[in-house]
Formats: structure tokens, sequence, C-alpha cells
């Protein structure tokens, strides 16, 4: 029978992980980055109360992800699961233009017929869109739908 371990928010702020009661949970956790507790209660693991809540919810799903792939059985509520939550809309901020390019060159790159990298290469250089695309509409000399020569 597998272990169960439940990993939870406390009242307090912080997140608690439960049940782990062998060496490889207790190592799995503490290589997620909770803290490990041995006093009268028994073994525990904690993040601090200052944990930044990003954080504490990046280190409960990692910490859940490493335990379920060494096959025990964790319980995690969707609060604290990045697999349940959306991602935000540009993860990377002013970067996500790159991120764009960079998946449109592995695109590119994976190709594996005539099709496939013509959409690819059609969606890198579209006219209006694409990477060499004009801020505003005008053409990059400053003259409105003119391309520079």
């Amino acid at each position: 029978m597998p272990t169960s371990i439940t990993i939870t928010s406390e009242f307090s702020g912080s997140v608690v992980a439960k049940g782990a009661t062998d060496d490889l949970s207790a190592q799995l956790l503490r290589h997620a980055g909770f803290k490990q507790i041995d006093d009268w209660h028994g073994r525990r693991h904690r993040l601090p109360t200052t944990t930044p809540l990003a954080d504490q919810v990046a280190i409960a799903s990692h910490a859940a992800e490493m335990l379920r792939a060494a096959r025990y059985d964790v319980t995690l509520p969707p609060s604290l699961d990045t697999a349940r939550m959306s991602p935000p809309v540009h993860a990377l901020g002013p970067y996500a233009a790159g991120a764009e390019l960079l998946s449109i060159t592995d695109q590119i790159r994976a190709a594996e017929d005539g099709a496939s990298l013509q959409r690819a290469v059609d969606h890198l250089l579209h006219p209006e869109h694409g990477a060499g695309a004009c801020p505003g509409g005008t053409g990059c000399s400053g003259r409105t739908g003119q391309r520079p020569g």
C-alpha cells in the first residue's frame, strides 16, 4: 500500500506536508524546498510563513510531482497545484516576443515536410504581424505603407 502524503495550506499561511514518514519522501520534500521539523508531533515538513504565495505554489507543485513520480499517493489542493492553474497571459512579460520567435524557429527546425515549413516561415515573415513588421502600421522608414528599400 503506497504512503499517502497530504500537502496543504494552514491558517498561519504556511504550507505543510504531512505523512512523509520514510526517508525517501522526506528527502524529496527537502529537495523541493520544505524544511523538516522533528519534534514531539513527529516528522513534519513545512514552508516558512514568509514564503511568497507564488513560491509556495511552485514548491508544493514540484514536491507533489516528485512524490507522485516515486509512486506516493499525494493530496494537493487546487490552490497549490500549478497544473490546475491557468498560466499568466504573458509569463515572460516584455520578453514574450522573443519567446514567440524561439517557438517559430523551433517549428522551422522541426518541420518534417514542406507544408509545415511553409506555415512556420509564413508566420515568421507575415507582412503585418511577422518579425519584420514595423510598429504602428507604418513603414520602418516612417512612410505609411512602404517598406524601406
